[in-house]
C-alpha cells in the first residue's frame, strides 16, 4: 500500500451516505467497482475485504479507496465514528454509537489447504481470494457489536518476499500452520523469518493427522523456537484454529508468554 495515502490493508470505509446512490463519478472502472461495492453492502468494509471482493491487488484497492475519500464518496469509518461518539457524549443529547475496531491476524502456512479451512472456520464463509500470485486469502467477521476480525491467509509466501511487509504491517498475531513432517517444518521455519523480522507475535499450530502423538519439542527444535512462543496440537478442519488463537491471546496478556 503506498505510506502517503495513509491506507492500509484494515483501513474500514463506508459509503458516505449524503452522497446519492444515483450520482456516478467519472473514475476508472477500478475505482466505480469500489465505490459500488461500498454502497451495495451498506455497511462498514475493509480495503482487503474490498480488494478480495472485487478481484483487484491491495494496492489498487487502496489508491482507489484513498482517491473516493479525497472526494467525499467514501469515508474512513474510525475517525468519524469517534468523532460522533465525542459529539454525542458532550452534547448528551443521545446515547453514544458504537465505533467498529479491526484485528488484522495472520493465517500463514505453506499449505493453502491449511490456511483455506483455518479461515473459513473462522468466517463462516468464503474466504476471498486476492489477486496474486501470491496467494492470499481474506476473511472476515463480527465478533463483538465493536469488534471485527480481519484473518488473512498467506499461502507458499517465500521468506524473502517484499509482500510481507503489507501483511504484517499492524498485525495483532500470526498463526503458523504446519504438519509435524520434516519437510513442512523446514517450509514452516522460512516463514518465521519475515514473522519475527516484523515483529508479529506468532503461534504455531502443528496439524494432528491422526498417524500418531506429536512431539512438540522436536517441532521446536526444527523451527528454533523459544520456550515462551506458544505450540499446539490440533486440527484445523475442527477447533485447532481456536486452540491456536486462544494461545496467541494468552501470550499477548501475559507480555509475550504463554
Amino acid at each position: 500500500m503506498r505510506p502517503s495515502a495513509a491506507v492500509v490493508m484494515h483501513t474500514t470505509v463506508e459509503a458516505n451516505p449524503a452522497v446519492p446512490p444515483s450520482y456516478q463519478p467519472d473514475l476508472p472502472e477500478a475505482f466505480c467497482q469500489v465505490l459500488q461495492l461500498c454502497r451495495g453492502l451498506g455497511r462498514s468494509v475493509t480495503v482487503a475485504e474490498l480488494a478480495a471482493r472485487t478481484c483487484h491487488s491491495p494496492a489498487v484497492a487502496g489508491v482507489a479507496v484513498a482517491e473516493l475519500a479525497d472526494l467525499d464518496l467514501v469515508r474512513v469509518v474510525r475517525a468519524p465514528a469517534w468523532a460522533q461518539r465525542l459529539r454525542a457524549w458532550a452534547t448528551r443529547t443521545r446515547p453514544v454509537p458504537v465505533a467498529v475496531s479491526v484485528i488484522k491476524t495472520l493465517v500463514v502456512s505453506a499449505l493453502a489447504e491449511y490456511t483455506r479451512h483455518a479461515l473459513a472456520n473462522l468466517g463462516g464463509v468464503g474466504p476471498w481470494r486476492l489477486q496474486g500470485p501470491p496467494v492470499i486469502e481474506v476473511a472476515t467477521t463480527r465478533i463483538a457489536p465493536d469488534l471485527d476480525l480481519l484473518a488473512l491467509g498467506v499461502s507458499a509466501l517465500g521468506g524473502a518476499s517484499p509482500v510481507w511487509g503489507d501483511v504484517c504491517r499492524e498485525a495483532f498475531g500470526a498463526v503458523l500452520i504446519t504438519g509435524p513432517g520434516a519437510e513442512e517444518l523446514n517450509a514452516a521455519r522460512e516463514s518465521l523469518l519475515p514473522l519475527r523480522e516484523f515483529g508479529v507475535p506468532v503461534v504455531v499450530l502443528v496439524q494432528q493427522d491422526g498417524a500418531g502423538d506429536v512431539d512438540t519439542d522436536v517441532v521446536r527444535a526444527c523451527l528454533g523456537l523459544s520456550a515462551h512462543i506458544p505450540v499446539v496440537v490440533g486440527d484445523v478442519h475442527e477447533r485447532g484454529m481456536c486452540e491456536a488463537l486462544m494461545d496467541l491471546c494468552s501470550a499477548r496478556m501475559n507480555g509475550g508468554r504463554r
